[in-house]
């Protein structure tokens, strides 16, 4: 059969499984709204691995919870280690109307949610590849979002976390903490073999609308 993306939805976020022979890996967590969903979602697969897109609440609200149900390991990058602990210690900007809206929901509630603390069992670099989990997978760097966000390449898809988003469209990044870096990792993106590009929030975007943006 080989690796398959299955994209699980819940509202506005997304979680994803890459899977490959009874193996998987499930990439984002969602926020405390998700869990019951997520974890029922999650029945079907034996998680190995949790991987996340970046460190904040709306991506890594469950990761410890289900770090202890499925005794699997988690991995972030290294740059996003201390936000996860504490999504208010960067500066979020924004960028049109839209992403001035999603800039003030995110700020109030980062400033009401805290996220149960973990070690992450080995950090996540660019080009590492998923194989020692069962998958054929690498991992992507694309920071400007947050200063460690990733995407995973897998087959023709490419998870990306919230360097792109598909909230009242596709389009780049509409808050981040550097956009001069999300523009360097979208062209990064372009560039991939990729065929459909997996935001953390909204539908798939297909490679045509990505090179449009």
């Amino acid at each position: 059969m080989g690796t398959r993306v299955t994209h699980l939805r819940f509202g506005g976020d997304n979680c994803f499984v890459i899977e490959n022979g009874g193996r998987a890996v499930l990439v984002d967590t969602g926020r405390e709204s998700t869990r019951a969903g997520l974890l029922e979602a999650l029945r079907p697969w034996n998680i190995e691995l949790i991987l996340l897109t970046h460190g904040h609440f709306d991506h890594a609200y469950n990761a410890a919870f289900l770090a202890r149900k499925f005794g699997a390991k988690i991995a972030l990058h290294k740059a996003d280690e201390a936000l996860v602990r504490d999504n208010r210690i960067r500066a979020i900007h924004s960028r049109g109307l839209l992403g001035y809206l999603i800039r003030k929901v995110s700020i109030s509630n980062i400033n009401k949610t805290h996220i149960e603390s973990f070690e992450p069992d080995f950090y996540l670099q660019d080009g590492q590849g998923l194989e020692p989990f069962g998958v054929d997978a690498r991992i992507i760097g694309l920071p400007g979002h947050t200063a460690g966000s990733i995407g995973v390449i897998a087959g023709g898809a490419c998870i990306v976390g919230d360097t792109l988003m598909n909230m009242g469209g596709a389009s780049r990044a509409r808050i981040a903490e550097d956009f001069e870096a999300v523009g360097q990792s979208v062209e990064l993106l372009k560039r991939t073999a990729a065929e459909v590009y997996y935001p953390g929030h909204g539908g798939p975007i297909s490679r045509k609308r990505l090179l449009k943006l």
